[in-house]
């Protein structure tokens, strides 16, 4: 079989590392422009996938202190995420509702908080993605040879070949400047305007923190083609910067080309929801249900907004449908467990903890599901075992403020007995 031919069906079936390897073979013994295109292609592929680059818009970029674009610390009220949002969480008051706040998911199984979705959203720079698919054994040579060298402008593969080089410069080098050199100098040779440039220098802008800049470039290639990652890109520039109204316009532009398309009706979701627009937020959760029954975020949000609405048989119903769709982990167990509190099902309420506390792992999720087991035990009268709950989840995790003020709280109480025995 000719090295050749392995090389492209080791790139077909995405067996990259395979296909690196024998990239370098082949190179050795002589120079190939198909070889090299291949291999930088696949160099690009593996860095991507190493370092998350699929998924390589940040939301919540951290902002430096002396950059020019920072947020005024007094938005006018209701155009702004920096402010205190009234959601249904934090309006209760009472104790015990406050005890039933549910483990948050890191993974996304129930991402009403707004911090677990930063957490979830936020992906490397392209620095670190860069050094870590260089950590996952891919065969990096700084001075790899390129093909764009080897064409002329009049060749027909001289665009797609400029586009492989930027990607390679961007997610294998990291080196952004060099990268927009490289759709500059594209850009010129290039007689018919392409979208894909000016969303590639809007890219390069964002990493560099050229907000502006990457404004422009966006509007510049939406007037040239009307493409979902443009509008996603502008959503998340506008959430970064502050700027949900601005957001949510770009959201209603997408929505009147791509209706009823689920990414942009759960990036409307998520942004109402920061603003405390909870039941416009869950309105759009269940479109966004309605279109793609699966989608763990928009039911794991229904069912929050249904359980601090006091409706946890609603909410039980929809955490039983994630159990059935997801895979098993703590947090659903958790939550199943508090909304059978909620509804008198005593026979299922310590089973689901019981199964939450054999999937947790994390110090922090196992302490706060002991916490909601003190609160069970409460439920019940049984104050000694609830106190002892408390004491397990301290024992686990020391900074969990909850179990501390819940513990003094029943010291108190347990003296005050004593004292009136007495």
């Amino acid at each position: 079989m000719d090295i050749e031919y392995q090389i492209l069906n080791l790139y077909k079936t995405k067996q990259l590392e395979k296909c690196l390897k024998l990239c370098e073979v082949a190179l050795q013994e002589k120079d190939d422009r198909m070889i090299e295109f291949i291999r930088m292609r696949a160099m690009t592929i593996h860095s991507k996938i190493v370092g998350n680059g699929y998924e390589e818009v940040e939301y919540y970029p951290q902002q430096d202190e002396l950059v020019s674009t920072a947020v005024a610390k007094t938005p006018r009220p209701g155009t702004s995420f920096q402010r205190d949002t009234k959601t249904a969480r934090n309006l209760e008051s009472s104790y015990q509702k406050r005890a039933t706040a549910t483990v948050r998911s890191r993974a996304g199984t129930n991402t009403a908080g707004a911090r677990s979705l930063r957490t979830a959203l936020h992906t490397a720079s392209r620095m670190s993605r860069a050094a870590t698919a260089l950590a996952g054994g891919a065969p990096f040579t700084p001075g790899a040879p390129l093909s764009l060298r080897f064409l002329s402008k009049d060749d027909k593969l001289f665009t797609p070949a400029s586009k492989t080089l930027f990607e390679y410069v961007y997610y294998v080098e990291g080196d952004v400047r060099k990268a927009m050199e490289v759709a500059f100098q594209a850009q010129k040779s290039d007689d018919t305007s392409d979208w894909w440039w000016n969303f590639s220098l809007a890219r390069c802008y964002s990493a560099l923190g050229m907000h502006r800049h990457t404004e422009d470039c966006l509007r510049q290639a939406l007037k040239q083609n009307k493409h979902i990652s443009i509008y996603l890109r502008l959503i998340a520039m506008y959430v970064g910067l502050n700027q949900p109204i601005s957001a949510l316009e770009v959201c209603k532009q997408g929505l009147s080309v791509f209706h009823e398309y689920t990414p942009l009706l759960i990036e409307q979701a998520r942004i109402n929801d920061q603003m405390g627009n909870a039941a416009l937020a869950v309105k759009e959760y269940r479109m966004v249900a309605l279109e793609d029954p699966s989608n763990m975020e928009a039911i794991a949000n229904i069912a929050m907004f249904n359980f601090y609405n006091d409706q946890p048989e609603i909410a039980l119903r929809y955490y039983r449908r994630l159990l059935a769709t997801n895979p098993v982990g703590p947090e659903i167990y958790n939550n199943l467990g508090l909304c059978c509190l909620y509804c008198n099902q005593w026979d299922l309420t310590l089973p689901c903890f019981r199964q939450a506390l054999y999937f947790s792992a994390d110090p922090e999720i196992r302490s706060n599901i002991w916490f909601n087991l003190a609160h069970v035990a409460l439920s019940t009268g049984d104050v000694t075992l609830a106190y002892r709950c408390l004491q397990v989840s301290l024992a686990i995790d020391s900074k969990n403020e909850a179990s501390q003020h819940a513990l003094q709280a029943l010291d108190a109480r347990l003296r005050a007995r004593k004292s009136n025995a007495t």
